[in-house]
């Protein structure tokens, strides 16, 4: 039934797509038996190597092969040479990049001994699409969900309980926070030069706010709803804005992405055990994988590589930056964030360059009735989201409101309802993710 469900609910964005979902499924499926009936280990070699190949063209023709045919173009045209490659220009399949990451782990994961393959395709098959976690994420691994949904699950009232909190925390982050924030954010964005350096200031730190909202909003309703149905997915964020440093921010933000490049692309390079300008070097090519992982873009590239420059950084200058105050530490990061951000946020580079230079070249203080009333909501939404998760982060759990006595926690819980049904913006704004 879930099985049938989550392709019901995939096919209902295009059918069509449907397809490759199905051979990603297939290709691993069988590459994962193949691994573990097999003896040889040039054969298992082999097999591990097919499902990268197929997952990794599946990624490069419909995300990367407009964007690198481009650009080839572009080249060429320096050289007075006149090429027209052929475009696919096709839509981007919502959640391409989720799904592939999740099967290629499976088959890496069953080739490294660390699990045994599935036997049976249906339940695989359900591993790939379980329609929760399948557009956005997190990116489980086979670990971890595949036995979920091998053994007989128990639905209890206490796993609803939490289920449907994190669903509701989840949705209000979304509607209330993030779609709210996004009306700061977009006109902004989408204006043209000359920019106003106080109205990019302003649409950046409001976007920090609602790339968070929004992507952690559907990870937590995704987690509420697995646990509904008896399963439990990773968690995917831990109050990254409270890190004390860039590198714990990772370990903070998207944790399902991040640890999943760590350990099947940073430690295959070496992680940190070849000296530290060796480490820099597994770092800078991590995060610029990671970078255009989001999409086909030099924006998304250049916002990998300034996250790669930056933990880098900070292994070179760990021992004078440790030693700030902790609120120093948080401050700082938050703000070397907001400006990746930027970088992640804008269309292009120039569009970026022109946004980032208006900071020192046309920053103009004198903000209309509009500005003022923007930064307001930004100063409420913000001051909302912090109390609530230093509450969280005292306590090291996301969980902690379901711990309160009852009348605060039943009170707080009622005042996300009244936030959902006052504030709420119900237009239909589709996830930032989604388009990765």
């Amino acid at each position: 039934m879930l099985l049938v469900g989550s392709y019901i609910f995939y096919g209902s964005w295009d059918w069509r797509y449907l397809s490759l979902l199905l051979v990603s499924t297939a290709a691993d499926y069988y590459c994962g038996r193949g691994i573990e009936d097999t003896k040889t280990p040039a054969l298992k070699k082999r097999f591990v190597c097919i499902s990268i190949f197929i997952n990794l063209s599946i990624l490069g023709v419909f995300k990367y092969y407009d964007f690198f045919a481009q650009n080839f173009q572009e080249l060429s045209g320096y050289f007075g040479l006149k090429i027209e490659p052929y475009l696919l220009d096709t839509v981007l399949p919502i959640g391409i990049s989720f799904y592939t990451f999740q099967t290629m782990s499976y088959t890496i994961d069953v080739f490294r001994g660390k699990l045994k393959a599935a036997r049976n395709f249906f339940d695989f098959a359900l591993y790939v699409s379980f329609f929760p976690q399948l557009v956005a994420g997190p990116i489980e691994r086979g670990a971890r969900l595949l036995p979920q949904i091998l053994k007989v699950r128990t639905v209890t009232l206490e796993k609803v309980y939490r289920g449907m909190y994190l669903l509701l925390w989840g949705l209000v982050l979304k509607v209330v926070l993030g779609d709210n924030l996004a009306k700061i954010v977009d006109p902004v964005f989408a204006s043209t030069a000359p920019y106003n350096g106080s109205d990019v200031l302003l649409a950046t730190y409001a976007f920090s706010i609602q790339i968070y909202c929004d992507f952690a909003g559907y990870s937590f309703m995704a987690i509420g709803l697995g646990l509904c149905m008896g399963i439990e997915l990773m968690e995917n964020f831990r109050r990254p804005y409270f890190s004390k440093n860039i590198s714990e921010f990772w370990r903070r933000w998207h944790i399902s992405l991040s640890s999943w490049l760590r350990d099947y692309l940073y430690v295959p390079l070496g992680g940190n055990q070849k000296g530290i300008k060796r480490t820099c070097i597994n770092i800078f090519i991590t995060m610029l994988l990671g970078g255009l992982w989001h999409g086909a873009n030099w924006n998304f590239a250049v916002f990998g590589i300034y996250h790669g420059i930056l933990i880098g950084g900070y292994y070179y200058t760990s021992r004078y930056w440790d030693k700030l105050p902790f609120p120093a530490q948080v401050f700082l990061t938050f703000q070397i964030a907001a400006v990746g951000w930027l970088i992640f946020r804008t269309k292009t580079l120039s569009q970026a360059g022109e946004m980032f230079l208006s900071f020192f070249q046309n920053f103009n203080l004198q903000l209309s009735q509009t500005g003022l009333e923007q930064i307001q909501q930004l100063i409420f939404y913000f001051l909302f989201l912090t109390l609530i998760q230093y509450f969280q982060e005292r306590k090291n759990d996301t969980l902690a409101i379901l711990k309160l006595p009852l009348f605060p926690r039943y009170f707080f819980i009622s005042t996300l309802f009244l936030m959902l049904i006052i504030l709420g913006d119900f237009g239909g704004h589709p996830f930032i993710y989604f388009q990765f």
